[in-house]
């Protein structure tokens, strides 16, 4: 069930940033070209006394890293106080180093600072968040792409074709080798875990082809290995109901720095 969609006017972000020149950068960029009503504080304590008691907040874009009060603890008094308010945290470190804390904390989303600043994946996550409209690649290409197609993959004993038939629709694959270990562990996930509900524990009673059987008995292992091949992945998921996971590889190297990580839940 998606949220009801506001206004970009009627949308209140809060930015809470300890660099004012960040913070600034956000807050300007969120008013002037997108649209939506922002408030800035310079901490944590700042964020939760000055602020929030104050003004109707829809959702609270953090720095991880703050004196006085960490971006993690921040979202933690956010959820508990006010648990409407959707959380992102932004930072300029490798999001691997905070997948536990994240976890403990109950973040999902994870903005990385790239150089240049990525505006238009931020104005993707926003939007998504904000009006629960998570479902779906089509949103990350132009509305005039017409060369989308679609793989169905009904088994687990081919993964590594099914692999390869995906690839093949591509133009022109750099890496082709790793991008194919992601799509198998994806997969292979998808229909081990999600469609058989199969447990972690009977990994080596598994059946399918083309992957050594050893390479599977490390937890997190899929995740892993996804995140070091793919640019840009995004876990979508209602509950019970549907899972979707988008990859994607960047066609040039302009936005230097770490890989952000999206979860979102609804």
């Amino acid at each position: 069930m998606t949220s009801e969609i506001k206004s970009k006017k009627d949308t209140h972000i809060l930015v809470v940033d300890d660099e004012p020149e960040i913070r600034e950068l956000i807050v300007d960029y969120l008013i002037d070209s997108e649209g939506y009503t922002v408030f800035s504080a310079k901490s944590g304590p700042a964020a939760l006394k000055e602020v929030l008691p104050e003004k109707h907040v829809d959702l609270i874009l953090s720095d991880i890293n703050m004196p006085v009060m960490k971006g993690f603890e921040l979202l933690k008094e956010v959820r508990e106080r006010y648990p409407a308010i959707k959380r992102i945290l932004i930072t300029a470190y490798n999001v691997e180093d905070y997948l536990d804390l994240a976890m403990t904390y109950d973040i999902g989303n994870i903005f990385v600072k790239t150089t240049p600043f990525n505006f238009n994946e931020l104005s993707s996550v926003l939007d998504n968040l904000l009006n629960g409209n998570i479902f779906g690649i089509r949103k990350y290409f132009d509305e005039n792409n017409t060369t989308l197609k679609t793989v169905i993959v009904r088994r687990g004993n081919d993964l590594e074709v099914n692999a390869a038939q995906i690839i093949s629709n591509l133009p022109s694959v750099e890496k082709r080798n790793r991008l194919e270990l992601v799509l198998i562990e994806l997969l292979a996930n998808a229909i081990f875990y999600g469609i058989r509900k199969e447990s972690g524990e009977s990994k080596n009673n598994w059946t399918y082809s083309g992957v050594p059987l050893g390479l599977y008995d490390t937890h997190g292992r899929g995740l892993f290995i996804t995140r070091q091949y793919i640019d840009r992945m995004i876990v979508n998921i209602d509950k019970n109901k549907q899972t979707e996971i988008i990859i994607m590889n960047y066609l040039s190297d302009k936005y230097l720095g770490y890989k952000p990580l999206y979860i979102n839940e609804i």
